[in-house]
């Protein structure tokens, strides 16, 4: 017992430390996302003001629609009258089951004397028959007797039950009601979208219903009774008829309830909600299968696009990658090669040394050749020469994944044939019990009119048992029908546009909220600052027009270009932003080499680094500006010059490095621009390489500032490295366009040993400058930038 206390207490020190250290790392990340919990009511405002102009079209719409609802389904008149019944038991009535015994039983039920002693239970029973069919139907074709305007398809019966209401009347003072009394007084309430027809319409139900009531005197009771207990005897019969042909159906369909929908079945499952669940289940597990094939298809395609190879040769390049022979002859052939450039360096090509070494290199390639040849036979490649050269350690990496993705994608797609497969016979088992519901559901309803029959029989020989001789009573209106403005109105026009003003203005703000809450960009330079530690050194403004440039070539055949001058086409405002970024950096200790990074493409790094550099230039300084995005060069078509080459080129040996010194006593110009040469497919070898290190450091000796325009981080790795080998980045935020996955994860780059490279966030694209926000740095006060003349 004691070492398992110690044991568990060793164990929950080691998840409090793992805890700690965890909540270490997210306080000391650069990424500091804001929680749910931490979200203020200001935030939530600036959402709404964000999204006023949905949050108004969208209340106004909903208000609107309301007012037409009340307007044609909700304001309507009522008006209710009163009827002394003096409340009696419930009534006989003449046998039958069908509408027809059931009208003939209730118009047979005399209405008896009643004496003052118990009646609790007449009165309700009074209502149910007053409400029944029996007595409502002769109304209706009655009251559309009353008005040729109406016709059965335009007013149908059902809106007719819903238009009048017989309840029994309940004592009170004003709103306060005491609940059910035996009160001897119903009341009869209609309801019509025109206050004309209430009167006439109340004269006629209360007529036809003191009507109803006199018929039923001429009955005899004993008589009742006997056809009651008559008509009690074959109820019954039907029922056990019913319920076996019930059984029947079930036995022979091999169901036990074929569908819940409008059944009059209890609580429980029907099969077809068994069957629906099933479903549900099969098309859910199709679906993440289509998604695992997606993504399966996704990596399969991606590695296609690299590798450029069908599964078949990818086969045959990993069957390569393990012959022993065949890597012994690359290792030959790399040593051969070595030693004839070796050569080539010092002697000429005709030296019998270097024939003796190509001699050698051409055996040893055709060696290879043969090797590659034999495996492709085994697996019919045609073509094997172009798989040489994927026997590295990322090919051979990527080869695996590829021969797995491709396994993994025929078996997902087996398994969405079956999963098609096994959801047609279920739908098809569903459509089989839906066409059983229904003549299930007749059978169903016939027991349950069955039953109600019969409960109505019993209570009426009940009540025909105990009153057998009462006195007589006419029943009399109450009201005075002779008065038209004893009418009120359900929902006045002042309480719907209150209700349509709530209802627009919560439906507004809450879409507004959903809206900018779903929306995963940033769109306020607040936002940026609430999910990052990291200071914001500059707001850049939008802006429509742009400056133009003049530059000269500096160097041929190499792309160097000076600026000459520039016609200034921005806003002031939009210039001095730069300004006022230049002076934070200075603050912040501006170093010699600073790279410029976004996460995504699009979000104005280039045109940052561009203006930046310019602003640099023009306060006196010697900038460099380099296009280091060797994939999709973009700085030239900023500036409107020619890529034909640059630093591509220098980096792989086809151009010396230049001689800045040397171009400094020639040239006075204060912002060189150098290009990204030719479009390159694999940059990250050469952002690895020296040459590029040398290269930066003669630029860091020569220059004042040298600007680097990078690629975007999440979507190219070299420019991690390339961020790692300056001496600070700049990381662009562009507002309506960033979005906050794409942020966290380029910070989450940063936090990677790259923390002390970041020196802080811009922003581009917002609204309007406001560089007093900028979080712990004071505004500096900037000149008036100097421009060079036009030419």
């Amino acid at each position: 017992m004691v070492f398992n206390q110690n044991h568990y207490s060793n164990n929950s020190a080691k998840e409090e430390i793992q805890e700690s250290s965890r909540s270490l790392d997210r306080k000391n990340s650069l990424f500091q996302p804001i929680t749910v919990d931490k979200v203020t009511i200001g935030e939530l405002l600036s959402g709404i003001k964000r999204r006023w102009k949905t949050a108004t079209l969208v209340g106004l719409a909903v208000g609107i629609t309301y007012v037409a609802y009340y307007y044609l389904f909700l304001r309507s008149y009522q008006r209710t009258i009163s009827l002394q019944v003096e409340a009696i038991k419930p009534l006989g009535g003449r046998p039958g089951t069908s509408s027809e015994s059931i009208r003939s039983l209730v118009q047979s039920l005399p209405s008896v004397p009643m004496l003052s002693g118990e009646t609790r239970g007449d009165t309700t029973t009074l209502i149910q028959i007053l409400n029944s069919d029996l007595v409502l139907k002769p109304l209706y074709e009655k009251f559309l007797e009353s008005y040729p305007e109406l016709d059965s398809e335009t007013y149908t019966y059902e809106s007719f039950r819903r238009s009048i209401k017989i309840e029994p009347q309940q004592l009170g003072f004003g709103n306060i009601r005491l609940g059910n009394t035996d009160s001897k007084v119903i009341q009869i309430t209609f309801s019509s979208d025109n206050k004309h027809k209430l009167n006439s319409a109340l004269n006629l139900f209360a007529e036809k219903i003191i009507e109803f009531n006199e018929k039923e005197k001429q009955q005899q009771i004993f008589q009742n009774l006997r056809y009651v207990n008559q008509e009690i005897q074959r109820t019954l019969s039907q029922i056990d008829d019913l319920e076996d042909q019930l059984n029947q159906f079930r036995s022979a369909n091999q169901v036990l309830r074929p569908d819940s929908i409008g059944s009059m079945s209890a609580s429980g499952s029907s099969d077809a909600d068994l069957y629906r669940m099933q479903l549900a289940n099969l098309i859910t597990a199709r679906n993440e299968n289509n998604a695992k094939i997606e993504s399966v298809q996704q990596t399969f395609d991606s590695i296609n696009s690299q590798l450029q190879m069908t599964p078949a040769e990818a086969l045959v390049a990993s069957n390569l990658s393990t012959s022993v022979n065949y890597t012994n002859l690359l290792t030959n052939l790399t040593d051969v090669e070595k030693r004839l450039a070796e050569e080539l360096s010092r002697l000429q090509p005709n030296a019998p040394t270097v024939r003796s070494l190509d001699e050698e290199r051409r055996l040893i390639l055709a060696q290879i050749k043969q090797e590659a040849q034999q495996i492709a036979q085994r697996n019919q490649v045609s073509n094997p020469e172009s798989l040489i050269g994927y026997q590295s350690s990322v090919s051979e990496g990527l080869i695996g994944k590829y021969i797995d993705a491709k396994v993994e994608l025929e078996s997902l797609r087996r398994m969405d044939e079956e999963l098609d497969r096994q959801i047609a016979a279920t739908r098809q088992e569903l459509v089989r019990l839906t066409l059983l519901a229904n003549p299930y559901r007749k059978i169903e309803q016939r027991i349950a009119a069955a039953q109600q029959s019969l409960q109505l029989l019993l209570q009426t020989r009940q009540s025909l048992q105990l009153q057998i001789a009462q006195q007589d009573f006419t029943w009399r209106i109450l009201s005075d029908l002779e008065d038209t403005e004893q009418y009120k109105v359900t929902m006045r026009l002042s309480n719907a546009l209150v209700i349509a003003l709530i209802l627009g203005i919560a439906s507004g703000v809450v879409l507004a909220l959903i809206l900018d809450l779903l929306d995963s960009r940033f769109l306020e330079v607040e936002q940026v600052r609430q999910n990052t530690g990291l200071p914001i050194v500059g707001q850049i403004p939008l802006a429509s027009e742009f400056d133009q440039y003049s530059f000269t070539r500096l160097e041929t055949p190499l792309t160097l270009w000076g600026l000459q001058h520039y016609l200034a086409g921005g806003t002031p405002t939009f210039r001095e932003s730069f300004y006022f970024l230049l002076s934070h950096l200075e603050q912040l200790g501006l170093q010699r080499t600073l790279a410029v990074t976004s996460a995504q493409a699009g979000e104005g790094r280039t045109t940052i680094a561009a203006y930046l550099a310019l602003a640099a230039a023009t306060l006196g300084k010697r900038v460099l500006l380099i296009d280091v995005n060797l994939r999709q060069p973009g700085l030239h078509q900023v500036f409107g010059i020619a890529n034909t080459s640059g630093l591509a080129e220098l980096l792989t040996g086809t151009l010396p490095l230049p001689n800045w010194f040397s171009l400094f006593e020639a040239h006075s110009e204060k912002l060189w621009v150098l290009t990204a040469g030719q479009p390159q497919q694999e940059p990250m070898s050469l952002l690895s390489s020296p040459q590029w290190h040398s290269f930066l450091a003669s630029t860091q000796a020569a220059f004042d500032l040298v600007i680097i325009d990078t690629a975007p981080m999440v979507q190219c790795a070299e420019t991690n490295r390339l961020v790692a080998s300056v001496d600070q980045a700049l990381f662009v935020v562009r507002l309506g366009k960033t979005k906050r996955d794409a942020f966290a994860k380029a910070l989450k780059e940063y936090d990677l040993g790259l923390k002390d490279k970041a020196i802080g966030i811009v922003v581009n694209g917002v609204g309007a400058p406001q560089q007093s926000q900028v979080e712990g740095l004071p505004i500096p006060s900037s000149s008036e930038p100097q421009s060079a003349a036009v030419s």
